[in-house]
């Protein structure tokens, strides 16, 4: 994938390797979010069961987007976290890595992938409906936000030898 005139890769990053790769994982969030707390990160970071993260870099190393997902039950994966600096937004990339993500889950077994979403984010939802997902349910979030939970049935994919 190109962006901006360099190729874009797809970087596979699971369990214990997640926590080597917070300070950079802290400072790309810093940067797709308005208002974002390291700190959190941190604290939920060493929590996760089986941690996966999807990092989209140029070939200069240089990182532009992220989708980091974890086990929630045996054919759970829950996708937690996951944007794209502003300056690579309008090219697919969220979708991109939305798809290598779930592509890795039905490798790996997964039958379900969920992810929940501020309510007023437009943005986010249609990208999330656009990839198969369907909202499931509504809910008070954090500080009062309504979030939307949403849902995808993966057609597993056996892993290859």
């Amino acid at each position: 994938m190109a962006t901006g005139g360099a190729t874009t890769e797809i970087v596979l990053m699971e369990g214990a390797a997640i926590a080597s790769a917070e300070p950079m994982l802290a400072a790309l969030c810093t940067k797709v979010f308005e208002s974002f707390d390291p700190d959190y990160l941190a604290q939920r970071l060493a929590h996760l069961v089986d941690p996966v993260l999807h990092l989209a870099q140029r070939s200069d190393g240089t990182a532009l987007g992220f989708k980091l997902a974890y086990r929630r039950g045996p054919a759970l994966l829950y996708s937690w976290l996951g944007g794209v600096i502003p300056a690579a937004r309008g090219q697919g990339l969220a979708a991109h890595l939305m798809q290598a993500q779930h592509d890795w889950a039905a490798a790996k077994g997964f039958a379900e992938v969920e992810t929940r979403t501020c309510a007023s984010n437009n943005g986010m939802i249609i990208v999330n409906l656009k990839a198969g997902f369907q909202i499931v349910g509504v809910e008070a979030g954090d500080a009062g936000h309504m979030m939307v939970i949403l849902r995808k049935i993966l057609k597993n994919k056996p892993e290859r030898a």
